[in-house]
């Protein structure tokens, strides 16, 4: 065989053999997501422990599921760009830190109980640690400096579109059943509650979903509040910046949209926004949600069209706290919201 046969022999099998791709590698990809909220070695921080102790009672399903999904409303993000692949090589470096190597799964079957008669139990058995509304004890996400708390890690929250969608009821049966040693949760035989009692708590639980689907014809709302004045560009600031006044509110500089965007000369001077605050409602929604920081309502944006037209833009904070799975917020929100209306309502007659 000559060599220039042999070198067209080994260049066709190159190009038409299986390409060998190497595995994710677990561990590196734990590290770069997820170590900054459970730590390297699994022990927990901001996020829930998932260290040898904890993960030994966790369903493959029921991480992967949680890595994908995340916790809507929480510190928990969902890694919805992650192959399925890469989800799998973090589950296995987790289960890795297992102290036996058997494998816990559950069936899906659903519980059989009686979930009103659950909620009155779960809030005498559970709702210490979880919250009444399920949500974790305390108020706010658990990374609020001022928050009140007992734990040094906050209790999962139960009433959360996450959870629900990768925990199955026989996992959450076990849970209650067997508790969590080392931990404040304990196990049936410390509650002292029968097998129907913890079938009606599971049913309770699983309750929360009907919830969320009832929410979603809410959150059709529209993000932004809009308002037609009909007074002149000129008056209805005018108006807006008394009525500010008239409701106790501080208001800071005029700025106009287009500042610090493009030449100080070709800003449009008909599109101004009003940055005012109510201290106390704003201490009370930060205190209760931090990330509400990128999002702050404190502003209404007058706008005059090409026709004349003078319309008012405000955030619609009644949808926007719904990002946040937080029900506190959110009576929060609905109080800002009607301020914000009351403001407009004011100024626009």
């Amino acid at each position: 065989m000559t060599s220039r046969l042999l070198f067209l022999m080994l260049l066709l099998s190159g190009l038409f053999s299986p390409q060998v791709h190497s595995a994710p590698d677990g561990r590196k990809l734990y590290n770069q997501y997820c170590s900054v909220c459970h730590n390297d070695q699994g022990i927990g921080g901001i996020g829930l422990p998932l260290n040898s102790s904890k993960v030994q009672y966790f369903p493959r399903d029921y991480l992967f599921k949680t890595i994908r999904l995340g916790r809507e409303g929480r510190i928990m993000p969902a890694f919805e760009k992650l192959s399925d692949a890469q989800i799998n090589a973090i589950v296995d470096h987790v289960l890795s830190w297992k102290k036996t190597s058997s494998t816990v799964t559950f069936n899906p079957v659903s519980v059989s109980g009686d979930a009103a008669v659950g909620k009155k139990q779960f809030i005498e058995h559970c709702a210490d640690c979880h919250g009444e509304d399920g949500k974790s004890e305390g108020v706010g996400t658990g990374v609020s400096i001022s928050r009140t708390r007992k734990f040094e890690v906050v209790p999962p929250a139960l009433n959360n579109p996450g959870f629900l969608a990768s925990a199955s009821d026989a996992w959450i049966k076990h849970t209650i059943v067997e508790g969590r040693p080392d931990t404040s949760m304990p196990s049936q035989r410390e509650l002292e509650i029968s097998d129907a009692q913890v079938n009606n708590i599971v049913s309770y639980i699983r309750s929360f979903e009907t919830d969320y689907n009832q929410k979603e014809v809410a959150e059709l709302e529209p993000p932004t509040l809009t308002f037609e004045s009909p007074y002149d560009f000129v008056t209805t600031v005018s108006n807006l910046k008394q009525s500010l006044q008239g409701l106790n509110y501080r208001y800071f500089p005029d700025r106009y949209m287009e500042m610090g965007l493009i030449d100080d000369n070709r800003v449009n001077k008909k599109q101004l926004s009003l940055r005012f605050c109510n201290f106390k409602q704003l201490y009370n929604m930060i205190n209760t949600e931090p990330r509400l920081g990128v999002v702050l309502p404190c502003r209404v944006t007058v706008v005059e069209q090409d026709d004349g037209q003078v319309i008012i833009y405000a955030m619609n904070m009644k949808m926007v706290s719904r990002l946040f799975n937080n029900d506190q917020l959110s009576h929060t929100a609905e109080a800002m919201n009607e301020a914000l209306i009351e403001l407009i309502d004011e100024a626009t007659l």
